[in-house]
């Protein structure tokens, strides 16, 4: 009987290894339908797997006799839609099915992920395994998102080739005219969006926004969106979101009573929508819920199929997830907009716009809100906003390859995906590394701070304590590392945020000119990086660190005020600069000043306000004019002015108020729960008797 036994084992194990599919020099692709997307698809499988194998393995038009062979092809299952597609393996046949091109092209990265071991890490670095041969066994799965939408708007996302191996497919704006000039790949779903602005012009503006309760502009902007939509290629699956202007005003006119700024938007989004129904059934409209018209109207019947929301909760603690009680509001709008639409797509923020390099502690947050939309029937698509402007973002490529996992399969443990990419993208270091993540998310939660799209650089959570000891978990990694090895580059931009952080700061630190040394040298050997911040270029803080900088003063309004919570301060570097330099200024609060020529009139100094925490708050603003000759005529000319936008606009004139030394001056007082304020500004009075305007910072004090 035991003799059996070992026989009856013996032929099953035999057997199923005679059954199992295996990848060897021997194999060979098969297309089944000549046309230019198989002939792409088919290429690259056979490019991968001839590195692999170290053979050249053939694409061929008829499956051979003898060969093992993967055979690519179109299915007419019904089970088989959008981006689904199903890998079936058995003995020496194994075959990728879709229902389109896209979703075949899918199929073969998945299969070169999860079955031949690639791994597609980033734009230009990927891990090819070396072997002769693998078996398989037996396959038999579908393959389907659980999200139809999925895009990171990151640089490193414009690359679409990378995209597809991340199984992305979302093209919003610039990436969808890139694609068509590429014609190599078929494009994921394109997307268009169109403010008031463009349908509208300025006729019919108010307080910053639009009247969308009026008919005529309702109807004017339905005759410029069908000459917009015009141009959008015919019965392409396209999506089209209707924006409103990117500030906090609203426009009241024609509301009638009782009735909400969010109401008068949503029909004005709607009657479009239903009014292009008929002639552009191949498009889907997106009602863009953010900021006031992320309010959900009360008593409203459900939006027609062919509209959907665009939900974006950019006032959020991203710290923390949006069912934590810090955000409820948020998710309890969207829960709102759920029982309206089954068709919603979140637009969520990944990183710190005032500082794309900044360490942004917030994986964890992502990971469990990814989870909670996919609970959602009514959440069809995820769009993730980080480093857009530039490549080199916190942790840039890390955010890419784990966050587009997760929206393909919400069920992917977040820790197993940092691990694998860390293993794959750092080597030796990649424990260091997975040490470095998880401190930086304990120091987040023990500091209490936000994180918000415009994290201050003098956030709790990065001390100058905490700083040296996320440097020391790093450098731990690096010696672990050959030098100028793939992995010890990848090592040495995640020191950037950090090292920008403590050279900008201005004090004094132990190894500074190394820490100099390192930045620096980074950026230049990676001219990619191109924004520190949002509209903010490279340059800037690269000629800052070289100035003579120093620790802030305080402000005499903030003594014994808690930095952060009862006073903000935004430095010459954090500003946005329109014509101005940055220069040393020993009476400046930090040693360093934006200065421009006293003879233009530029708004050349600004600093938006969507950012601000709630509150009450006085604006100051420490200004220094230098003047090149004073008569008692010329004490009647401006010195500078300033304001509030949209608001009003004020004046100083010269009256022998400065000297050398500078100035605080109140701009004003926001409300930041009911204010219109989008950004303050200064300028230069525009004559020739003030030689230059310097401005140190704008700060802000909270009123008890």
């Amino acid at each position: 009987m035991f003799k059996l036994l070992l026989i009856y084992a013996f032929f099953s194990v035999t057997l199923s290894f005679l059954n199992a599919f295996e990848i060897s020099e021997n194999i060979v692709i098969v297309k089944s339908k000549n046309s230019h997307i198989p002939d792409t698809a088919a290429n690259d499988l056979a490019y991968y797997l001839s590195r692999i194998t170290e053979k050249d393995i053939k694409v061929v038009q008829e499956t051979p006799q003898g060969n093992t062979a993967i055979i690519l092809t179109k299915a007419s299952d019904k089970n088989l839609q959008d981006d689904t597609f199903k890998i079936i393996a058995n003995d020496t046949r194994l075959t990728i099915s879709a229902a389109n091109e896209r979703s075949i092209l899918y199929g073969i990265y998945y299969f070169l992920d999860h079955y031949a071991g690639c791994k597609f890490l980033s734009v230009n670095y990927e891990y090819i395994p070396s072997y002769k041969r693998k078996d398989l066994g037996k396959i038999d799965e579908v393959q389907k998102p659980t999200f139809s939408y999925r895009e990171i708007f990151m640089r490193e996302g414009d690359d679409l080739l990378f995209s597809f191996k991340n199984l992305l497919n979302g093209r919003l704006g610039h990436r969808t005219a890139k694609d068509e000039a590429e014609e190599i790949y078929t494009s994921g779903i394109k997307t268009f969006s169109f403010t008031s602005a463009a349908l509208l012009g300025e006729k019919y503006m108010c307080s910053g926004q639009y009247d969308y309760a009026n008919k005529h502009a309702q109807h004017e902007a339905l005759l410029k969106l069908d000459q917009e939509l015009a141009r959008i290629p015919k019965n392409q699956k396209s999506y089209v979101i209707l924006e409103h202007e990117d500030r906090g005003s609203v426009c009241t006119s024609g509301l009638k009573r009782g009735e909400t700024p969010s109401k008068a938007f949503l029909d004005y989004t709607r009657y479009l929508a239903e009014n292009m129904a008929q002639k552009y059934p191949y498009i889907t409209f997106f009602h863009q819920a953010y900021l006031w018209s992320r309010e959900v109207p009360a008593h409203i019947p459900k939006l027609p199929a062919n509209l959907g929301v665009h939900f974006a909760g950019i006032e959020a603690n991203f710290a923390k997830p949006l069912q934590a009680d810090e955000n409820r509001k948020i998710w309890e709008d969207l829960i709102g907009w759920g029982k309206l639409t089954d068709n919603i797509i979140i637009w969520d923020y990944i990183i710190n716009f005032g500082g794309y390099m900044f360490p942004f502690p917030n994986l964890n947050a992502v990971d469990k809100d990814i989870k909670a939309f996919a609970k959602k029937p009514f959440v069809k698509g995820v769009f993730l906003q980080g480093s857009y402007e530039t490549y080199g973002g916190d942790l840039a490529d890390l955010r890419i390859w784990v966050f587009a996992k997760l929206l393909w399969n919400p069920n992917h443990n977040l820790d197993d995906l940092i691990g694998e990419f860390c293993h794959y993208y750092y080597g030796a270091a990649a424990e260091d590394v997975i040490k470095y993540i998880r401190k930086l998310h304990i120091l987040i939660a023990e500091s209490r701070d936000k994180l918000s799209i415009k994290t201050s650089i003098d956030a709790a959570y990065l001390s100058n304590k905490n700083l040296d000891i996320l440097d020391n978990i790093l450098s731990e990694g690096v010696s672990k590392l050959k030098k100028g090895s793939d992995y010890y580059q990848h090592m040495m931009g995640l020191f950037t945020g950090i090292d920008y952080i403590r050279l900008i700061r201005g004090y004094q630190f132990q190894d500074r000119n190394h820490v100099k040394k390192r930045f620096k040298d980074y950026l230049s050997s990676h001219p990619e990086i191109t924004a520190f911040a949002e509209g903010v270029s490279i340059e800037n803080i690269l000629k800052i660190i070289d100035l003579n900088k120093s620790t802030e003063k305080i402000p005499v309004q903030a003594k014994r005020l808690q930095k952060s919570r009862e006073w903000l301060s935004y430095q010459e570097y954090q500003l946005e600069l329109c014509c101005a330099d940055i220069v040393e200024d020993p009476y400046a609060s930090d040693g360093v000043s934006a200065v421009m020529p006293g003879n233009s009139k530029e708004w050349g100094f600004s600093l938006p306000l969507l950012n601000i925490p709630p509150g009450i708050w006085d604006i100051y603003a420490d200004v220094k004019v230098e003047v090149k000759k004073e008569s008692i005529l010329d004490n009647a000319r401006w010195a500078l002015r300033y304001g509030i936008e949209p608001g009003f606009v004020k004046g100083i004139y010269l009256a022998g108020q400065f000297g050398k030394k500078y100035q605080s001056i109140k701009i004003g007082t926001i409300d930041t729960y009911h204010s219109d304020a989008e950004f303050i500004w200064l300028s230069p009075p525009g004559n020739d008797v003030v030689k230059h305007l310097y401005v140190d910072r704008i700060y802000f004090i909270k009123q008890k």
